[in-house]
């Protein structure tokens, strides 16, 4: 028992740190800004979508009651993940797809959808991984919730360095 507490705190504390991707908006908005002609203000207007649909996790909540209290699902989790992967990969995705040119430029009211389905998407992670952490730590609930939460961040710091680190380096060479 002792063993699956902490292979699962370390399991919960990757999907945290992968699923933060609503974290990045900084990182892609001046891409998706200039692929989708879009002004400052239709940009905001994108990103309080962003922001709404990170925030509000009623849905994963009802989900995660739902499956976790009937013994038809087993433990239950895997279905909360499984609809925050899709949440997630369907809005990114099509996020890419309009980005890349793929698909024609969407409404700015379907962009916003997408992107509130992509944020949406982390709500679902957090909640069940949030859940579990205090069950298996319920003395350190705090410790335990904060350590969930910090974790979302460490995305964009490592997103960052993937990006950025390289480029300083080349720059460098270029200069000497």
């Amino acid at each position: 028992m002792e063993n699956s507490k902490w292979l699962s705190t370390v399991a919960i504390i990757w999907i945290q740190i992968t699923s933060g991707a609503a974290y990045t908006f900084g990182i892609y908005s001046a891409t998706l800004k200039s692929s989708q002609g879009y002004d400052q203000t239709t940009l905001n207007t994108v990103s309080v979508f962003k922001d709404i649909g990170g925030n509000i996790g009623v849905l994963a909540g009802l989900l995660y009651s739902a499956v976790t209290s009937s013994s038809r699902f087993g433990s239950g989790l895997w279905l909360v993940y499984l609809a925050g992967v899709v949440q997630f990969f369907t809005g990114y995705f099509f996020i890419w797809l309009s980005v890349t040119g793929v698909i024609d430029r969407p409404p700015v009211l379907l962009m916003c959808l997408f992107m509130f389905m992509a944020a949406h998407a982390q709500t679902f992670f957090s909640t069940t991984n949030i859940v579990v952490a205090v069950r298996n730590f319920p003395d350190y609930s705090g410790t335990s919730v904060g350590i969930m939460k910090v974790t979302n961040s460490f995305n964009v710091m490592i997103i960052s360095a993937e990006i950025f680190v390289p480029i300083t380096i080349l720059q460098g060479w270029r200069t000497r």
